[in-house]
Parts: C-alpha cells; sequence; structure tokens
C-alpha cells in the first residue's frame, strides 16, 4: 500500500462520516419544522398582542382612575382641615369650660370658708359693702364675658 491509497481510505472514512452526519441534522431539521415550535410561536405571539391590549386597557383605566382619586383626596383634605379647625374649636371650648368650672369651685369654696367662719365668730357679723359683693360678682362675671364661645363673634 502506497501513501496516496492510504490517504484516499482515511478520506473515504472521513467522507462517510460526514454524509451521516448530515443525514442525521437533516432528520432533526425536519423535525424541529414539523414539530410544535411552529404552533407555540403562533400562541407566544397571541399571547403577547393579548397582554399589549390589556396593557392598553389598564392605562386607559388608570388614567381615568387618578382624575377620580385625586378629586377624592383633595376633598378628603379639605374635610381633614375642617375637622382639625372644628377639635381645635372644640378643645378651646373644653378648656374655658374646665377653667370656668375651676373659677365656679373656688368661689364655692371661698364662700364656704367664709360661712364656716362667720359661724365660728362670737359677736355680729359685718356687713358686707355693695361695692366688694359688686366688685367679686363683676369680676366672675367678666371673666367668663371676656372669653369668647366658639362660633359666635
Amino acid at each position: 500500500m502506497t501513501f496516496v491509497t492510504l490517504v484516499n481510505m482515511i478520506m473515504i472514512l472521513l467522507s462517510a462520516a460526514v454524509i451521516l452526519q448530515t443525514m442525521r441534522m437533516a432528520r432533526n431539521m425536519r423535525e424541529i419544522r414539523g414539530s410544535a415550535l411552529n404552533d407555540s410561536v403562533a400562541r407566544l405571539e397571541h399571547a403577547a398582542d393579548q397582554a399589549k391590549l390589556v396593557l392598553g386597557q389598564m392605562k386607559s383605566l388608570l388614567a381615568t382612575e387618578v382624575v377620580a382619586q385625586g378629586r377624592a383626596v383633595a376633598a378628603s383634605e379639605a374635610l381633614r382641615d375642617e375637622l382639625s379647625v372644628m377639635v381645635g374649636i372644640g378643645n378651646a371650648v373644653a378648656e374655658r369650660i374646665l377653667e370656668a368650672a375651676a373659677m365656679q369651685k373656688d368661689a364655692t369654696r371661698v364662700d364656704a370658708t367664709k360661712k364656716a367662719g362667720g359661724d365660728r365668730r362670737q359677736g355680729a357679723r359685718k356687713t358686707r359693702s355693695r361695692t366688694a359683693a359688686g366688685r367679686r360678682k363683676s369680676s366672675s362675671a367678666s371673666a367668663l364675658a371676656d372669653v369668647p364661645v366658639a362660633g359666635h363673634a
């Protein structure tokens, strides 16, 4: 056997291997073409189109809902401000009522101590002058009169 014959035999073996591999690849390509890959791609394209439609609808829905929610937020902020003013007025009125009750309690204590002190004394009671009694009444009356009532001028 000569060198040329040996090389030809090796080339024949390699060519046969290439032909076999080509036949296998051709068969695989036919299987891929005939498989459900085309159907899968078509389904994916259809799903992508549906997703685009849904996203478009969601965009339009959100655009209208954002406007409605903005209006609701503005209205709720106005209510919140109004309620905070009303709570402030209520707190101020409650404080004034507590102050008036404390003043009344103090006035009652003073009267009670004066009465108790007058009973302990022996002898005649002193008569009060009208100016002292008028001053005391006017001071408590003026303290309540100076306190503005919520909602009134």
